[in-house]
């Protein structure tokens, strides 16, 4: 099932810069050539305060692209006579978002219409679309990572390694479940070399951060279960990789069980 992605202006980070940025001509023009073949819906802000008409890229080529018009002629005037365009639609169910210095009102196949330079930076904003692949308990996923204790009130603290029953997984974290009293997760403390072992794909080493700390039941001891939300830090080429396998796997046997069972 196609995921709706707010069609929203993102604010650009340094991480942005780094993780999602596209410069290559050829990408940006292939990416909204996609958008325009498959008609899909685009945002176009323009003016300070960042008012928006509903549109799709109609066309393109390598000078630019013609975006549909709106409805309101007010509008439509105002979006030529503005010096900024930020253009926000999705690919392949992630979210692009670029800007340009203008937008000139021409024709296209008999309709009035926009014509938008091509822009020569283009941000694929991945980071917040991840899709988060929960899992049950039956399906033996398990996190092993270290973790130390004191000894005694003056020993050293001892290094033990701990498995921790994995929730959810994405390609940017982990949902850990824990009971209070077995682990002191703490937000912002940072595990490395931490160990995945995904079935059919094979072990990964990650690193990552613990976000946030949400409870989710108590047994009958008073005791309660507790989700740890973690954030991946640094995660390598071949590690997102053998992540995204791992999570197609599982959407596919998913699909064909959920298949099997309306025969």
């Amino acid at each position: 099932m196609k995921k709706d992605i707010p069609l929203t202006i993102e604010s650009i980070t340094d991480a942005d810069e780094k993780e999602c940025r596209i410069s290559s001509a050829k990408q940006i023009e292939a990416i909204l050539r996609n958008i325009a073949e498959t008609g899909t819906n685009a945002a176009l802000y323009y003016n300070p305060k960042r008012d928006f008409i509903m549109t799709t890229i109609l066309d393109l080529d390598e000078d630019g692209m013609w975006v549909e018009q709106g409805r309101s002629a007010t509008e439509n005037h105002h979006i030529t006579e503005s010096h900024k365009i930020t253009l926000v639609s999705a690919h392949n169910q992630v979210k692009v978002q670029f800007a340009v210095n203008a937008a000139s009102s021409v024709t296209y196949d008999d309709q009035p219409a926009f014509f938008l330079p091509m822009p020569t930076i283009l941000y694929r904003l991945q980071r917040r679309e991840y899709f988060r692949l929960s899992l049950l308990p039956a399906e033996q996923l398990r996190c092993i990572i270290d973790t130390v204790r004191p000894k005694g009130p003056d020993a050293p603290q001892e290094a033990i390694q701990r498995t921790v029953p994995v929730m959810d997984i994405s390609g940017g974290g982990v949902g850990l479940a824990f009971m209070e009293g077995e682990i002191d997760f703490v937000p912002g403390e940072i595990y490395t070399d931490c160990q995945i072992d995904l079935p059919e794909i094979g072990p990964i080493q990650v690193t990552f951060v613990i976000k946030n700390i949400v409870p989710l039941s108590t047994n009958k001891l008073g005791k309660a279960l507790k989700r740890a939300g973690c954030e991946f830090k640094d995660i390598d080429g071949p590690t997102t990789v053998k992540l995204q396998r791992f999570i197609t796997y599982k959407q596919r046997l998913m699909a064909a069980n959920a298949s099997a069972a309306l025969l």
